[in-house]
């Protein structure tokens, strides 16, 4: 009987190290979820640091939007948010409130880069525009002139189609990594063109043109396109064509790993308690999801998709064109290259409806409203270090915000200088002129 017990003891042992290797891979694959509960803390109570500048005529109206901004945090449970609005080509106003940092106190200020999620497809937007102009890129020609390495169903595809979601390119799926979910990557890749491996060899989704698909990889593959046409990496180049001329000193690629003091932390907020998000590594979508940026940087880029200057109007009407499907249809969200192209944004509950050029992006750990009026002249920005599924709670801020300069820019034009209180006109009134 001893020999017996004996002889069964190395499968006992055998099989209790199957079953912990077995347990420790669902744990790595699965990490997030098992993780979600640990590490909760209550939100701090005390009343948040905020700092502000504005631009002379507009001292008035910066009180007021430092007040908003600082009950929009508050109605968002966000660590801290951060905001500006250009008016005519000037920076009129910009505002942080907050923690950088939940776990160590540190204040949010203006530099402060967040991450802006998809808004990066406006960044990557405006390289392809640079290319354009400079006649460097065709953005009908195939793919694969550009990326020969790419498998043949790629021959169809276009960088104006990856660009505008029409490819049928895949989106983010699972994967056999930790954790197991492509948008969670901690994985790295040493070029934007690298990435595509992730996706490349899997189907289409559609035939190119045929139908509109958002995707993410989609903008990856234009953005390997471009990185081809320029001859240098995406993000060097981003950074000599698009931050450089566009005095965007504090935007630069979510590199996973760099040091960086502005860069804020990201965090999860839920029920008044908040944790620091899970880490990623954003080299799997650069020109897709993958760029730190300010809002003061951000309107600058929105300033030059309005005005000449590091493009001509002709390119810029191209990438502000929405675009069809092979049908002769227009693409469900107005999407044009890149950005999306709307014809009715309605402001002060309907009083106001106008054009919209947008791009909003959620990420792990933040949030980044950027939104164009090209009829109104004015841009804005808002970010907040807090992870959310969609901009449903960030956009009716932002809306707030617009409002209140369009308010005070409607006094100036009626004899009212901006930097005098505001009488609070609203409605059919206030958007009269």
């Amino acid at each position: 009987m001893k020999s017996a017990s004996r002889s069964r003891r190395p499968g006992r042992w055998l099989a209790l190290g199957l079953l912990l290797a077995l347990a420790w891979l669902v744990l790595r694959l699965f990490e997030p979820v098992f993780t979600w509960t640990l590490g909760w803390h209550d939100l701090p109570g005390d009343e948040p640091p905020a700092v502000g500048t504005s631009a002379p005529h507009w001292v008035g109206v910066a009180g007021r939007a430092d007040a908003l901004l600082r009950e929009a945090r508050g109605r968002l449970q966000a660590p801290a948010l951060s905001a500006a609005v250009m008016v005519d080509g000037q920076q009129a106003w910009a505002g942080a409130v907050g923690l950088a940092d939940a776990g160590t106190g540190k204040p949010v200020g203006l530099d402060a880069r967040f991450r802006i999620g998809s808004s990066s497809k406006a960044v990557t937007a405006m390289a392809l525009a640079v290319l354009m102009d400079e006649g460097r890129i065709d953005i009908d020609r195939s793919v694969r002139h550009y990326l020969p390495a790419l498998p043949d169903h790629y021959q169809a595809v276009t960088p104006r189609l990856a660009i505008s979601h029409l490819a049928g390119v895949p989106d983010y799926g699972l994967c056999l990594c930790f954790p197991v979910w492509e948008h969670r990557n901690r994985r790295h890749f040493e070029s934007v063109t690298a990435a595509l491996s992730v996706f490349q060899d899997r189907p289409l989704l559609a035939a190119p043109g045929s139908a509109f698909r958002y995707s993410s990889y989609g903008s990856n593959l234009a953005g390997a396109a471009i990185e081809s046409a320029a001859g240098m990496p995406f993000n060097a180049f981003v950074e000599k064509a698009v931050f450089r001329p566009l005095a965007m000193a504090d935007s630069a690629a979510d590199v996973a790993g760099a040091a960086d003091p502005r860069t804020v932390a990201f965090h999860e907020v839920e029920d008044g308690r908040w944790k620091y998000a899970d880490p990623v590594d954003n080299s799997i979508r650069y020109p897709a999801g993958g760029m730190l940026s300010t809002p003061s940087d951000m309107v600058r880029l929105g300033q030059a998709f309005l005005a000449d200057g590091l493009v001509g109007a002709g390119t810029r009407a191209q990438v502000l064109t929405p675009q069809t499907l092979a049908d002769g249809s227009g693409s469900p969200q107005g999407y044009a290259l890149g950005i999306r192209v709307s014809a009715e944004k309605s402001l002060f509950d309907g009083a106001l409806v106008t054009r919209l050029w947008s791009h909003h992006g959620t990420a792990v750990g933040s949030t980044s409203y950027f939104a164009i009026y090209p009829d109104l002249g004015l841009v804005v920005s808002v970010m907040m270090n807090k992870g959310q599924t969609s901009l449903e709670h960030l956009a009716p801020e932002a809306d707030r915000l617009v409002e209140l300069f369009l308010d005070q820019a409607r006094e100036a034009l009626a004899g009212v200088r901006p930097d005098q209180p505001s009488s609070g006109r609203r409605g059919s009134q206030a958007s009269s002129k």
